[in-house]
């Protein structure tokens, strides 16, 4: 159970497989996600594949991906110190073209102390990336 959390849910006109298509592609992430400054994956995008990205403001940090379903979801993890933040996108078709939502969660002992030092800056990212994302989608 996460003991920090935030979530941010957006419809979308663009098709699902063009929303995922973005999702696919690692190093276009910078473009939807103001918060990454570069990111990369080690091989096709599977469960247990491994990635680098740089946020902004911070270093590069290594993150696995995890809970890989086709054009449904998965889960980017990302180890701290005494923590681990997960970022779990995922998407459904819904009348208008697609539902996304991207949650953000903290676990683990110190969950609580990167809550209070990241929380914010992770809640406010939620919104203004799933809008460039839908807008991106849609082209």
């Amino acid at each position: 159970m996460a003991l920090w959390h935030a979530e941010h849910t957006l419809d979308t006109s663009a098709e699902p497989a063009e929303v995922w298509r973005r999702l696919l592609e690692v190093g276009t992430w910078p473009e939807w996600d103001s918060g990454v400054t570069w990111a990369e994956l080690d091989g096709p995008f599977v469960s247990g594949a491994r990635g680098r990205m740089k946020l902004l403001g911070e270093g590069a940090r290594t993150f696995r991906l995890a809970g890989v379903v086709d054009n449904s979801t998965f889960t980017a993890l990302v180890s701290l110190f005494l923590a681990e933040i997960r970022h779990i996108h995922g998407q459904e078709p819904s009348d208008l073209g697609t539902r996304m939502t991207h949650r953000v969660e903290i676990q683990g002992p110190l969950s609580w102390f990167y809550g209070l030092t990241r929380g914010r800056k992770l809640r406010e990212g939620l919104a203004p990336g799933l809008r460039s994302l839908a807008r991106i989608a849609s082209r």
